[in-house]
């Protein structure tokens, strides 16, 4: 069987689980638009993961809610779907395999991570399975590589956390994520301003968007409960405005989507 699923945490964590449970021969990668508009091939022999529902997959295990609001939940299918702090979680719960008690304090870290549950701490100082998470995050610009993405997977299995953070690939990238993330720190602060509960952070002045936390923000302004982020897209030099709810700051109760 394949398995295609998200590039991040969770989708990582989910594919060492299922490469347990299943015979695996391929992991691929895919944006949920992607499957959900048809343009990825789906057989019996797929394992869809944290993706959209696809009617030929031979199972399929996702957790957001935007699946059941948009009423995309099959009648009928292998799996599990479920509202969850992560989809890792679920399919935890699918297999509950006794050997993989091991895995309880990765699925807690990962239940965490997927729902953004992080403290100022986290955010400032990563530790731990936080500092993996932070090399494969897409939405922070830290897309992993397809080689990088199945080193991970194996060495889960194989190595502790603090053997993993101590592999020369990981300790390169993890050099990067930091380097790179104090530069995002300064850009931010430059760039940005409080007006009430709101911080705007705009970029379009700058030539290139630096990479960092997508948390970050929310760390250096903890009382803005809403960020707004203005930026030129480089693919195609459209103004894009990205907005989001602080998750150091609880209290908007509004629905931006």
């Amino acid at each position: 069987m394949n398995i295609i699923t998200r590039g991040d945490f969770d989708g990582l964590i989910c594919s060492v689980l299922i490469t347990e449970a299943e015979s695996i021969s391929q992991i691929r990668f895919a944006h949920p638009r992607a499957i959900q508009e048809g343009e990825v091939a789906v057989s019996n022999q797929d394992v869809i993961v944290n993706l959209p529902f696809h009617p030929d997959c031979g199972l399929w295990f996702d957790h957001h809610i935007s699946e059941y609001e948009r009423g995309s939940k099959p009648g009928s299918f292998k799996g599990k779907y479920g509202l969850a702090p992560s989809c890792a979680r679920l399919v935890y719960d699918y297999y509950n395999k006794k050997e993989w008690e091991k895995y309880s304090e990765l699925l807690t870290a990962t239940d965490r991570i997927d729902s953004a549950c992080l403290s100022l701490d986290d955010i400032l100082r990563p530790r731990g399975w936080l500092k993996i998470a932070n090399t494969v995050d897409p939405r922070s610009g830290y897309a992993p590589s397809h080689d990088y993405f199945l080193s991970l997977v194996e060495w889960i299995k194989e190595y502790t956390i603090d053997e993993i953070v101590e592999l020369d690939e990981v300790k390169d990238r993890l050099r990067e994520f930091f380097k790179q993330d104090e530069e995002y720190k300064n850009a931010l602060l430059d760039n940005s301003q409080l007006e009430g509960n709101v911080v705007t952070t705009d970029f379009r002045r700058l030539v290139k968007t630096p990479l960092g936390s997508r948390f970050l923000i929310y760390a250096l302004y903890p009382s803005a409960n809403v960020s707004l982020r203005v930026f030129i897209a480089p693919e195609n030099g459209y103004v894009i405005i990205a907005v989001g709810r602080s998750i150091i700051n609880k209290t908007c109760d509004m629905d931006i989507g």
